[in-house]
């Protein structure tokens, strides 16, 4: 049933003989199927309203199938794709709640939540691949390579934004459509959005299903898992509706109703999971929403929004309701915001902040550089999207030497843990400078932050992070230069391209689609490696250390 959809969607567009009658005798078959197991499997109490509603679904097929089919006995058959299309999309959604239902068993085995990870994100970018080869994703007289496709993919699954075609121009509405599917997939995680369905559909999660997910969610609130996956996926619909209400309302220009609810989706979307990618031929630097403020304020608010973290946002957002109570004379509890919350709002604040003002100075002072909607606007959006999103509201080949290395600065450090952005993280940052200040005070206080001290180790992990980071690009770099040595690109622009890879941000300096298929390959490993995480791939991959400690003497060792 699943390959007539997409041999539907994907290749005629319009319904065959050999579609219509999988389809109509398929319906017929899940229907008798789902009253045979409803009628005989011993079922009470929740797993018989699953199957009740399993069996309402094979109810409606059953009528829309059983009509198809009546009037080709009639002589006057009916090739109406939406009626296919319906009992396809009942078939198919019945089995994947099944699916969902059955995920313990695959959950329950002991694998390593990097590994479920890594394993859930590259399912995704391969079935976003095959997607994207349909015939019907591209406009008509355009043709897209595997790698073409692959990288897209990677690029939409990661939340990254680079392109090798622009989206605008090369994929049809049908391949818009997918890759803004993957993004919001991508964006959620699948593993987030199958527990989800497991808690609200079905008996929830397991102890098992909590401890995967926790590791996953850098959540060790066990009791409280269901709870904040409930907040992220509810959080996320509502701030993208949200988003897109208001860009639908301020989008000008001549398009139609639906395309203007389309593009107010699709950026909506794309902004809050930090993807970057847009469906106008020059970004946010289109005339179409060139000095609209409105725009660009909106596409702003759903950056910092979805680049937080969802830990940050539910803290925020109980502060916000416990205030709004006392606003209203009920007597609340204390409400404290976590020394997380705190440490990631400053420092975003200040990146935003100084970000700006480095930005303003060095493309307004230092550089006659392009503007949208005023140079403060201009420099403040860049600094937003420099962190994590990848939008752009002027062209990247205009902008001044030193703006590029600011903007590689802000892409290094990227968003917050928990969230859709990319980067070493704010957090990182703010803790490894915080420790190697109060290493070079020789702090015996240790390192306190809003009245909490910070454990050594902290430091000591955020700071082998940033080394980890380095070394990583520093290696990607050497092979990204010799697989385009025989260019004459700058290493200027291939380490900017480098960077937006690995820290999943999306800003080019136009270079993207003149890249090498090797050069190409290795933008896709950094996209995936830096969406996953450096350290949660390479603690997936190196063993263990399950040696007892060594009991070896202590030595001191010279390091200035």
């Amino acid at each position: 049933m699943a390959g007539c959809l997409l041999s539907l969607v994907g290749w005629t567009g319009t319904v065959t003989g050999w579609q219509h009658w999988v389809t109509t005798l398929g319906g017929l078959v899940f229907s008798a199927q789902r009253w045979l197991v409803f009628s005989y499997l011993e079922a009470t109490g929740r797993e018989r309203r699953r199957l009740l509603v399993h069996l309402a679904v094979g109810v409606l097929v059953l009528v829309v199938a059983a009509t198809l089919l009546a009037l080709d006995l009639a002589g006057r058959g009916s090739r109406a794709g939406g009626w296919h299309v319906a009992i396809q999309v009942g078939v198919i959604a019945s089995g994947v709640a099944s699916m969902i239902h059955h995920q313990t068993r695959f959950t329950a085995k002991a694998f390593h939540p990097g590994l479920v990870l890594i394993g859930s994100f590259f399912a995704i970018i391969v079935a976003g691949t095959l997607l994207l080869k349909m015939p019907r994703c591209v406009l008509p007289g355009q043709h897209c390579s595997w790698l073409d496709a692959a990288f897209t993919s990677t690029s939409a699954v990661c939340v990254t934004g680079l392109a090798v075609q622009n989206t605008a121009t090369f994929f049809s509405l049908t391949g818009q459509t997918v890759i803004l599917v993957l993004i919001q997939v991508g964006g959620l995680g699948i593993m987030t959005l199958t527990f989800f369905a497991a808690v609200v559909l079905f008996e929830g999660l397991s102890l098992h299903d909590r401890l995967l997910l926790g590791r996953m969610m850098s959540d060790n609130r066990l009791s409280r898992i269901g709870h904040t996956l409930t907040f992220i996926v509810g959080m996320t619909f509502l701030c993208e509706g949200i988003g897109a209400a208001v860009l639908f309302a301020t989008l000008q220009g001549e398009m139609t109703m639906a395309e203007r609810l389309f593009h107010s989706v699709f950026h909506s979307v794309s902004a809050f999971c930090n993807a970057g990618f847009s469906t106008f031929t020059d970004g946010l630097a289109s005339e179409t929403v060139r000095a609209n403020s409105a725009w660009q304020s909106c596409i702003m608010a759903l950056i910092v929004i979805g680049g937080i973290g969802a830990l940050v946002a539910e803290d925020i957002t109980k502060l916000a309701l416990a205030a709004c109570q006392r606003l209203l004379g009920r007597s609340v509890g204390r409400t404290r915001l976590r020394i997380h919350t705190r440490l990631v709002v400053a420092t975003t604040a200040i990146l935003i902040v100084g970000g700006a003002a480095a930005i303003l100075l060095s493309e307004f002072v230092l550089w006659r550089g392009p503007e949208n909607g005023g140079r403060v606007l201009t420099a403040l959006f860049h600094s937003v999207t420099a962190r994590t999103a990848g939008f752009n509201t002027v062209p990247m080949g205009a902008i001044g030497p030193v703006t590029v290395q600011i903007l590689m600065i802000l892409m290094v450090i990227g968003g917050s843990p928990g969230g859709t952005a990319g980067g070493i993280r704010t957090t990182v940052v703010a803790v490894a400078m915080g420790h190697l200040w109060n290493q070079l005070r020789n702090g015996r206080r240790g390192m306190v932050v809003f009245n909490r001290t910070i454990p050594p180790e902290a430091g000591t992990q955020a700071l082998g992070l940033i080394l980890l980071a380095g070394i990583w690009l520093a290696g990607n770099y050497m092979v990204f230069r010799h697989l385009e040595a025989d260019s004459a690109i700058t290493d200027t622009r291939l380490l900017f391209e480098l960077i937006s890879a690995f820290a999943t941000v999306g800003l080019s300096l136009d270079l993207t689609p003149l890249l090498s298929d090797g050069g190409k390959t290795l933008l896709i490993v950094n996209m995936f490696v830096g969406r996953i995480g450096l350290l949660t791939v390479l603690a997936t991959l190196v063993p263990p250390d399950h040696r007892p400690a060594s009991g070896k003497p202590t030595e001191n060792i010279l390091l200035n």
